[in-house]
């Protein structure tokens, strides 16, 4: 059985660290905000299509030696790799125009939003005197547009990483540790909150943090045995001091 924070889990902290996607917001869908901004160009394909053709890119860009590794190359190099290589397997490339009209519609078509009970949570916390960050392993520029398009004001954070501005990506613990460094605190003195097992949970606890994991929906399949789980954000404040 999952431990709970009604288990009585009480930490005395400094710091609340957070995945984004997931876990302050809903999702970011590639998939669709492709498709919607094909159609806003008036080129008809089905976001069945997309899907396979987004999948055919990643798997691209993973056997290419010489291609730019996410994260290390600019947003603009790598994202606009990617949109040709989606282009492509569309039958669409060569069309730089197409490529530009495509960029300059992205922010404008990513669809997320904050889940309602992250903006309460994160002003306890404050009021409180916690510092909080958020950990993610989406570019920086993105994590921008991702909170832009939630709600969600930066000034609610001490800390914002993404995958360009941290030295190593989760699951990687090196990223745990960069951001402690950065709000300086110890790794006993932080809680991680993610809704994934390892890139999350076990990743934070291999940096010496405490985790709990967030379910938000209970026809979870993930298996849970043994970690401490919450189903609202709100439950924070219960594993806090």
């Amino acid at each position: 059985m999952p431990t709970t924070v009604r288990d009585g889990y009480i930490l005395k902290i400094k710091a609340v660290l957070f995945d984004l996607g997931d876990t302050l917001t809903t999702p970011w869908l590639l998939e669709d905000t492709f498709h919607k901004i094909l159609l806003s160009l008036g080129i008809n394909k089905s976001i069945e299509d997309v899907k396979r053709t987004i999948s055919q890119t990643r798997q691209d860009l993973r056997n290419l030696d010489c291609s730019p590794k996410y994260g290390e190359a600019s947003y603009t190099e790598y994202w606009s790799l990617w949109r040709s290589f989606v282009l492509k397997h569309l039958g669409l490339h060569d069309n730089e125009r197409l490529l530009r009209e495509i960029e300059a519609k992205w922010s404008n078509y990513v669809e997320c939003k904050a889940h309602d009970d992250v903006k309460e949570t994160l002003l306890k916390l404050k009021e409180n005197g916690l510092k909080t960050a958020v950990i993610s392993t989406a570019y920086k520029e993105d994590v921008h547009t991702i909170m832009e398009k939630a709600g969600l004001q930066e000034r609610m954070f001490d800390l914002i990483l993404g995958a360009d501005s941290l030295e190593a990506m989760k699951p990687d613990p090196e990223a745990f540790r960069y951001a402690l460094k950065k709000l300086g605190v110890k790794p006993g003195e932080a809680l991680f909150v993610g809704d994934d097992v390892e890139a999350d949970y076990k990743a934070a606890e291999k940096a010496g943090i405490k985790a709990v994991l967030i379910q938000r929906t209970e026809d979870s399949t993930v298996e849970t045995c043994g970690l401490r789980v919450i189903t609202t954000l709100k439950d924070v404040l219960e594993c806090i001091d």
